[in-house]
């Protein structure tokens, strides 16, 4: 196994990603440029071949780079949960709801809906639509559906188990037990669209080209059959290809692609390796997670104290230096701010001190456990592949190492004590913050919190479910059972061809909002 002394510490590389600390390591040495000098070695050679072969024409078919994993696109039923999956559920079905380039709440299946009982009850009224084999969409299909769609996305769902039912052919009733008037953001998330076997019912088709998905508007989308139908022009096309960033941002580079979608925080450093700036990024101002998560049982990290040590050594502004994303926010706790909470929230107590003194005490706490226990175990960290990943990592293994604590970075899906959640929020509540913080996430959690939490997902009353989701989120941040690091980093490349390209709060992108319709 490859070893590496850091500052007192020490870090261990998990053997699959050795060839990507070969390839990098000198590179994330000392900072942004050098990282970028590091890389660009990397992805010269394809640059090269690229180059001289970009989009002449401005009425061609929009050519789309999703950053992610093939098979994530194939079958993004599966899990909804990657940009290339998200990406194509998007474009071939719909949900009761979606998202327009702003991010704001439009309609889908639904023409018209309303909100009853304090927002316990949301009754919506199907379009008349066709699925792509011609049957009429019924509601209980959609309803049936739909129900299986909430099953599979138990992380998005916060732990809520609405009633779903068709109450006639066109209308449905989804009804909560909980007060939550941001359950629309949630309906509108991509994971939600409805495909039967036949498929969606649009705005796409889609089919298999060279390496790439095609998605042709649909005729009439889910409309009666109104006669032949004229083909559409090229602009209205879309050509899906799904990569890995290094080759997406080339793509780019080289005007092969017209838009680049799936940025992360990992993917990062790529973006001047390929010879792009990070000032031509589009950020996406989001909202929700980025931080590790307790997940592994040693008695270690079960010391409370520990965990809480571990949190107050991270350098987030260190991190963000070193990573470089123009704007980004760090955060030292959870939630993004008040939400329904009514107040800011809950602070750990040593939020404001020097970073000498949070050293200092941390120190003392593992010196005490050490005494008493022996000396700490390795750290497991789980973090994904590239540069920023990386980056992260070496810096977690300074930080704890001025603990005498030693890491080990392993794959995503493997065991782990530490693992990265990275998720944007499906909807503005606390609720869905302190659940993927909750014991049903397979994270460590305080089961009081939890108490409290399942109370709140019933409660009928706006200002007792205030109160409940206040004081789970007191004992969840004094649990430190979730380092935070800052807000989920989102980004995208876009020509100046997709006029109607806009940044969006929620970082979803509708294929078919690209390029504004001229008035």
């Amino acid at each position: 196994m490859s070893l590496c002394a850091v500052r007192g510490g020490g870090c261990r590389l998990d053997p699959a990603q050795r060839n990507e600390w070969t390839d990098e390591a000198n590179g994330m040495k000392t900072g942004p440029q050098a990282r970028s000098a590091g890389l660009r070695a990397g992805v010269l050679g394809l640059s090269l071949l690229l180059a001289g072969c970009g989009i002449d024409r401005d009425d061609g078919p929009v050519q789309v780079d999703v950053i992610g994993l093939p098979e994530q696109a194939a079958n993004p039923l599966r899990d909804s949960s990657p940009p290339a999956a998200k990406a194509v559920l998007g474009a071939v079905a719909q949900g009761l709801l979606s998202y327009d380039a702003r991010g704001e709440v439009i309609d889908a299946l639904a023409e018209s809906w309303i909100v009853e009982d304090g927002g316990q009850s949301y009754i919506f009224r199907l379009k008349r639509l066709r699925w792509p084999n011609g049957e009429l969409v019924k509601a209980d299909q959609v309803a049936g559906l739909l129900r299986e769609r909430m099953r599979a996305n138990p992380l998005s769902m916060a732990g809520l188990r609405p009633q779903v039912r068709a109450m006639t052919d066109r209308v449905i009733e989804i009804r909560l037990d909980a007060v939550l008037p941001t359950f629309l953001q949630l309906l509108a998330q991509p994971q939600f669209a409805i495909v039967t076997r036949a498929g969606g019912t649009g705005p796409y088709r889609s089919a298999r080209m060279d390496g790439a998905i095609e998605l042709v508007p649909a005729a009439n989308p889910g409309g009666d059959p109104v006669g032949e139908a004229q083909p559409p022009e090229s602009i209205e096309k879309r050509a899906l290809h799904v990569s890995r960033a290094s080759l997406a941002l080339v793509r780019f580079k080289a005007r092969q692609t017209d838009l680049v979608l799936g940025g992360r925080f990992q993917h990062v450093p790529l973006v001047e390796a390929s010879g792009l700036s990070l000032t031509d990024l589009r950020n996406d101002p989001v909202s929700g997670l980025l931080g590790l998560a307790f997940t592994g049982s040693s008695k270690f990290i079960a010391d409370r104290t520990v965990r809480d040590a571990l949190a107050r050594v991270v350098d987030r502004t260190a991190f963000a230096a070193e990573l470089g994303f123009p704007g980004w926010r760090t955060s030292d706790y959870p939630l993004p701010g008040a939400l329904e909470l009514n107040r800011q929230p809950s602070a750990p107590a040593w939020m404001g001190r020097a970073m000498t003194d949070r050293v200092a005490s941390a120190r003392q706490i593992i010196a005490r456990w050490s005494a008493d226990n022996g000396e700490p175990p390795m750290l497991r960290i789980a973090l994904p592949d590239g540069a920023g990943a990386s980056i992260l990592f070496i810096r977690l293994a300074r930080d704890f190492g001025q603990l005498g604590i030693r890491v080990d970075r392993v794959a995503p899906g493997a065991p782990a004590d530490l693992r990265l959640i990275d998720e944007v929020a499906p909807f503005d509540s606390a609720l869905w913050y302190l659940s993927r913080l909750d014991c049903a996430a397979r994270v460590l959690c305080d089961v009081r919190a939890s108490a409290l939490l399942a109370a709140a997902r019933k409660a009928g009353d706006a200002a007792e479910q205030a109160r409940l989701l206040g004081e789970a989120e007191e004992l969840t941040v004094e649990f430190a059972g979730y380092i935070p690091l800052g807000a989920p980093i989102r980004w995208a490349m876009a020509s100046r061809r997709l006029t109607g390209f806009q940044a969006s709060p929620r970082g979803i992108h509708p294929l078919n909002r690209l390029i504004a319709t001229p008035n």
